[in-house]
């Protein structure tokens, strides 16, 4: 007798075969079209990080704000523009560091973007036109994961290289925290305009650790420092605290853009003119080049 159709197992089997394989070609279809979209973000980065390159010859300074790109430098304002970005608009500026000009600054990132492939990815931008993609390394405040872009107040915040960061009062913000093609692993924590804010950092082995504020930008790479600013509202000024500890921490005064080397057990103070109105909850921007401008040094001799 000839046998009609199919059975209930083959239906299951064929039912089953179907999936996997439909399963399998939309994830090759998302993985196109995120991996399209973060190309999109990449060429984005290279064109504002030449727009930023271009503006330092002309200006002899970096732009403090993305926005001083526009005209001259960049026309297209959907360059600004992240591709995985819903909302409409510039998506960059939040995660945009104002770096002095300085050569030496050239491997240090200038703007990320965490928006790719579900957030396991992270676009970084450097000068030179370099723009890498980097696998993004968690957070963690108070057990859960820390969301980059935003500031936290008090608790713990723990980085997957075992650095600790304790936010002793105020806000610190998370720009990111990323693993860079050489297997490093390169994170980045601010405290906002106009903000009063300190935090001390224990960071563990040879990962890349900064720290923004208004006034300087600490890098450091295994030690155990402190970190406070003060905003004085009256005179609009922010003034900066770096007291290390352990180890050896750079300080990059972002006023004038001078590079100092706190030792251990010794301290600097860098007073800077800030803007009359902050931003609040962004990183913080390059102040304008406005005195009063004081640096103090302090070593402790006990």
């Amino acid at each position: 007798m000839k046998k009609k159709g199919f059975s209930l197992i083959e239906i299951l089997i064929l039912t089953f075969i179907f999936l996997s394989v439909a399963i399998l070609i939309f994830g090759v279809i998302s993985n196109s079209r995120e991996f399209a979209k973060t190309m999109g973000c990449v060429n984005n980065l290279k064109n504002i990080t030449q727009a930023i390159e271009n503006y330092q010859m002309d200006w002899q300074e970096t732009p403090d704000t993305l926005s001083l790109l526009m005209p001259t430098y960049i026309e297209n304002p959907d360059t600004f523009q992240c591709p995985n970005e819903r909302k409409k608009g510039d998506s960059y500026s939040k995660f945009y560091i104002a770096r002095y000009v300085a050569s030496e600054d050239t491997n240090k990132i200038f703007i990320l973007c965490p928006r790719h492939f579900g957030g396991k990815r992270i676009v970084t931008a450097y000068l030179s036109y370099s723009v890498e993609i980097g696998k993004k390394r968690d957070v963690k405040w108070s057990g859960i994961n820390a969301e980059f872009g935003r500031t936290y107040s008090g608790g713990k915040l723990i980085f997957e290289d075992g650095t600790i960061v304790t936010v002793i009062r105020g806000e610190v913000g998370i720009l990111g925290s990323f693993m860079e093609t050489d297997g490093k692993i390169y994170s980045l924590i601010y405290i906002p305009e106009g903000v009063n804010a300190a935090c001390e950092v224990k960071h563990q082995g040879n990962s890349k650790f900064e720290v923004i504020t208004p006034a300087v930008i600490a890098g450091v790479e295994g030690t155990k420092f402190n970190v406070e600013n003060i905003w004085d509202g009256k005179l609009k000024t922010d003034k900066t605290t770096v007291n290390v500890f352990e180890g050896v921490v750079n300080v990059r005064e972002r006023n004038q853009g001078r590079l100092m080397t706190v030792n251990e057990k010794e301290s600097i103070t860098v007073e800077t003119k800030t803007y009359g109105t902050p931003k609040k909850n962004i990183i913080p921007r390059k102040p304008p080049k406005v005195k009063p401008h004081i640096i103090k040094f302090k070593k402790d001799n006990s």
